[in-house]
Formats: structure tokens, sequence, C-alpha cells
């Protein structure tokens, strides 16, 4: 008796969509792209020169200052080193504290390199004298040695080498009648001054400012440029 052929198995049903699965893969394939992306921009940014920065102006007269330590200062025994420069008013109701922060930051992260000194000039010398600087120092952390001045001296010497050597806008009094405080004596710049080891301004920056993505960026430019001028290529 003849054999009947078996019958051929049906074909498989395909799997049923799993949106989960679905967007789990498009989520990791997203991932590596960006990450991808995110590499190449930091070989591009390491392997291809960076941009000289700018000369704003070059420091051609001496300050000479009192340090919190009590020691006579100049500024020309900075030279060859990076400097990063504003101005200190211990009673600034306005934007001070910002200014220090950033300040804070770069003291913590080259607290023993031998190529930066940091730089806070009394707005008010008058009242800033040696004693409260040093207590303001500790209290922000500067150790005796830290590479971080606070000066004090005569005021108008140190307005002048601020804005006509350094370039920061002209420091003047407030009216009485538009201080926030009783304390508000003094408008002054709240930007920080970059300075190379030849004594040239090569960048102002405005890390206190009304908005905020603004302030963080002028932060991270003054971290990047720091580290630029130090010679620095892993910022």
């Amino acid at each position: 008796m003849a054999m009947t052929p078996p019958l051929p198995s049906p074909a498989e049903a395909p799997a049923p969509f799993n949106p989960l699965r679905f967007w789990l893969l498009m989520g990791g394939f997203i991932m590596i792209i960006v990450a991808l992306s995110w590499a190449y921009s930091r070989f591009l940014q390491q392997a291809l020169p960076k941009a000289e920065l700018p000369v704003f102006a070059t420091v051609k007269e001496d300050l000479q200052a009192t340090e919190r330590s009590g020691q006579t200062v100049h500024f020309s025994d900075l030279k060859g080193k990076v400097v990063v420069a504003a101005y200190l008013y211990t009673q600034c109701p306005h934007g001070c504290a910002a200014v220090t922060a950033q300040l804070q930051k770069l003291n913590e992260e080259f607290a023993t390199h031998p190529g930066i000194q940091l730089l806070s000039v009394a707005i008010q010398p008058e009242r800033d004298n040696v004693a409260l600087l040093k207590a303001y120092a500790e209290a922000v952390g500067a150790r005796d040695n830290s590479p971080w001045w606070f000066v004090t001296g005569e005021r108008q010497k140190l307005w002048d080498f601020m804005t006509e050597q350094l370039g920061m806008t002209a420091a003047k009094p407030i009216p009485e009648e538009e201080r926030i405080t009783p304390d508000d004596l003094y408008e002054h710049d709240l930007r920080i001054a970059l300075i190379d080891g030849q004594g040239r301004v090569r960048g102002y920056y405005a890390v206190f400012h009304p908005q905020p993505e603004v302030a963080k960026l002028m932060a991270e430019r003054l971290h990047e440029h720091v580290h630029q001028l130090l010679g620095d290529e892993h910022s």
C-alpha cells in the first residue's frame, strides 16, 4: 500500500511587534551615536590647535601694594606667571561672591602649580586693611602658601592700576540715594582679568551676569583659557 507523503508544516508566524524592545534598541543606538560624536569632538579639540587668545592691554607700569601677610609686593614680581586678577570688596552687596567663588575654584585646582598667581585687589583699602584681608583669605580657603595675593594700599594707585594697566572699567563712588546698603559705597568692575606671563591681558570674564547661562559660559571659558596659557592640553 502506497505511503501518503507528510504534509508540509505551516510557515512559522512572525513574532509580534514589541514596542518596548524597539525603543530600547533605538535608545541604545542613539546613545552610541552621541558617544561617538562626543569622542570625535574631544579628539578634534585636542588634535586641532587652539585659537590664539586676543591681547586687550599690556601692563607697562608696576604696582606696589601690601599683601595680607604684611609684606610689600610688586606686580612685576609675577613676571612669567599667568595672573588671574579681580577687584575685592569684602562688603560688596552685588556680585563679588561670584567672582570670589571662581578664584576659590582656581586656587583649589592650582594650589601647587608654580605658573599661576591669583590677585585680589581691595576696592576700599582704607577699610580692607591687612588684618581684614587676612581673615577674609582664611574664610575663603586661601592659606598662607596659596598662590593667591590679597592686596591693599593707596586707593587711587590701586584703582589706576586696575583701570590704566589692566583695562578694567573705572571704579567710582555710588551716590547715597542709589546705594543698596549703607556700605555700598563704590561701583566697580565685576569681571575677572586674565594676564599672561608677558603682562598682556588676554581676556575678561563676566562670571557674575544676570543671565545664568552667560555666567556659566564665562566661568568655563576662564577655566579653559587658564589651562591654555599654562600650556595644559588636558583642560
